[in-house]
């Protein structure tokens, strides 16, 4: 039952992989032309064939109803790599830096803002929608508080805007402007500020003062997304799995159904089994024991480009058993969801190993 279970999800999440939103071919010059005489935003993907996050725009975000029957219905949508052809100047024109970057232009080709990096359906969309409206984007955020530098709402979001551009220093200033202005949280946007920059803090800091922020807010609505950055980080800055174990099991109990919880667990899991691949000093029964972490995990990230990763660790694990042709199974599986370099070496060398090559 559960080989037909992760069967199924696959040939769900390769179905959805193609994205819902119509996304135009042609030239650059072609999309701006069409943009300009049908008066739309054009929204543009910068992406590159090894962004792995760009692959989960398309399997979690582009296929998400809303977002495709907004952007199909109100934008020209296109997609360019970065480092092939015109995407190489287009890159340098508007500074792209970072992949995922998802820009809006207007029909003059002007930049209305930006996403950069992966955000769920649900933030991708509203920021979609403000952007085509001309709200909420960081010119108007800086002029509304030009005129009022206390507008919390500004303040929060402009402060969220800098964390993306990985100006943390900046965002911290309107972080604690907000801490400042409402030091009761009469607004309900202290305990956003308080854990955004719990979020944000380095490593010497960021268990302690997420820990003030719960113990602080128990009914805040941020509360899971701490729970979920504080698992993480006593998993990857203190190398504590033991407590970021009991911290996931905990959230699993308080959040069964949240998808964020899940992926975060399931990336655990198979963080941990890549741990036990990659180190040579590393038993057969530790090989065994991550391919348990694996197949606990498939199910925590189905639909999701980290299923390709599950898959991949998996065939490395097997790999390391010298069990060759499961570990090419796996490595196929990895490769239909997500092909890059790293993966079709291993099928390399599997395939040496077997005498097919």
């Amino acid at each position: 039952m559960r080989k037909i279970l992760i069967v199924s999800a696959l040939l769900f999440l390769l179905s959805t992989s193609n994205s819902q939103i119509k996304f135009e071919k042609g030239s650059l010059t072609d999309v701006i032309v069409k943009a300009k005489s049908e008066n739309k935003v054009l929204m543009v993907d910068v992406l590159t064939d090894w962004c792995v996050w760009c692959v989960e725009l398309d399997i979690r975000v582009y296929s998400n109803p809303k977002v495709s029957e907004f952007a199909n219905t109100n934008q020209i949508n296109y997609k360019i790599d970065a480092e092939k052809g015109e995407g190489v100047d287009f890159k340098t024109k508007y500074a792209v830096t970072a992949y995922p970057t998802i820009l809006f232009l207007d029909s003059d080709g002007k930049e209305i803002d930006r996403i950069i990096g992966y955000y769920p359906a649900k933030d991708f969309y509203a920021m979609m929608v403000d952007y085509n409206k001309g709200i909420n984007t960081f010119k108007v955020l800086k002029a509304t508080l030009e005129k009022d530098p206390n507008d919390i709402f500004a303040n929060l979001k402009i402060a969220d805007k800098y964390i993306s551009f990985d100006q943390l220093d900046k965002a911290r200033e309107h972080l604690n402007k907000i801490i400042e202005i409402d030091p009761k949280n009469l607004s309900g946007k202290a305990d956003d500020a308080k854990y955004m920059l719990a979020s944000i803090s380095g490593k010497e800091t960021i268990i302690s003062n997420l820990e003030t922020f719960i113990n602080e807010y128990p009914e805040s609505d941020l509360h899971k997304d701490a729970d979920i950055t504080l698992a993480e980080s006593y998993n990857k800055v203190n190398n504590d799995i033991t407590t970021a174990d009991n911290l996931y099991k905990e959230a699993l109990n308080k959040y069964p159904d949240d998808e964020n919880v899940k992926l975060s667990y399931g990336r655990y899991l198979i963080g941990r089994a890549s741990g036990i691949a990659k180190d040579s000093n590393s038993t057969a029964d530790e090989y065994r024991n991550g391919l348990v972490f694996i197949e606990e995990a498939l199910p925590y990230v189905t639909n999701s480009f980290s299923m390709g990763s599950a898959y991949y660790n998996q065939s490395r694990l097997y790999y390391n058993l010298k069990e060759y042709d499961a570990a090419l199974q796996a490595v196929n599986k990895a490769l239909k969801i997500f092909d890059n370099k790293y993966y079709r070496e291993l099928k390399e060398a599997i395939e040496k190993q077997l005498g097919t090559r």
